[in-house]
């Protein structure tokens, strides 16, 4: 329940939101143009605008920088403002994994217009930063395909998704060059094309997926996390729970058999 005094919750109308963010861009003589999404009971609002910014992961990826806000008035959710991007080569959406460059505020305190400005002015400054978050990202791999799969499904990416395993699949396909050797960047692009193109959820159920999917790419601490820790952990989590536990059913026929082929690699025993 949502207190009715000031001193514990602030309602935070999101037409004032989102008036301040378009003020804050036309600081920079930017006209910001996407779209917003409210649950039917309004309680939630995810808001993607395009800032007008441009990075490239490479020469013909290139991607287009805006602003993911979210907000809700269910006394759980605060005020997040996040790089929002949507990578042109496919369409797929994207939210930050860069953590500083990230804000937000809670329901206990009044509306802080200069968080929205703040967060308006990282995206527009911030390209380098991210180029160069892009460019590490390219250069750490993961052991194979059977792990990158691994790895997505412990983001816990797939609640959003009907067919996790198949989408998922799909999604590594369209997006790994080489299966032996996905990296990082791939397997997050794996993971929001599968949010983007194979889910029916709702955009303001969907942000918690990009959050999710963008663990990939930041570890909590402003890096980039390591892919050997990432595939073990994975490999591990699910050893235990379909080999060891045995209350599970494979993810696809081999998937014991590669289990213990990447348990080997990763030094874990069974």
């Amino acid at each position: 329940m949502v207190s009715s005094s000031d001193d514990f919750y602030n309602v935070i109308q999101y037409g004032d939101i989102l008036e301040t963010v378009g003020d804050a861009a036309e600081r920079h003589g930017i006209q910001p143009e996407g779209q917003v999404s409210v649950s039917p009971t309004a309680h939630k609002m995810t808001a993607d605008l395009d800032l007008g910014s441009k990075v490239y992961a490479d020469q013909d990826d290139a991607i287009e920088l805006g602003l993911r806000v979210r907000s809700g008035h269910s006394g759980f959710h605060g005020l997040k403002y996040d790089v929002g991007a949507e990578r042109q080569v496919c369409s797929n959406g994207m939210t930050s994994f860069i953590s500083e460059l990230g804000f937000e505020q809670t329901h206990g305190e009044p509306f802080q217009p200069g968080v929205a400005y703040n967060a308006v002015d990282a995206v527009v400054e911030s390209p380098a930063e991210i180029e160069h978050r892009l460019a590490q990202a390219q250069n750490r791999e993961l052991l194979n395909q059977d792990e990158a799969l691994l790895v997505l499904l412990d983001t816990g990416i797939d609640r959003y998704l009907e067919d996790p395993v198949p989408d998922l699949l799909n999604a590594l396909q369209s997006e790994v060059e080489d299966s032996e050797n996905p990296t990082l960047w791939e397997t997050y692009n794996a993971g929001t094309r599968a949010l983007t193109h194979y889910s029916s959820e709702p955009e303001y159920d969907l942000a918690e997926g990009f959050e999710r999917a963008a663990r990939l790419l930041e570890n909590g601490t402003n890096q980039i996390p390591d892919p050997e820790t990432l595939g073990k952990t994975a490999v591990d989590r699910r050893t235990r729970d379909l080999i060891e536990s045995g209350d599970s059913e494979p993810y696809w026929p081999e998937e014991r058999k590669s289990l213990r082929e990447l348990m080997e690699k990763h030094g874990i025993e069974a």
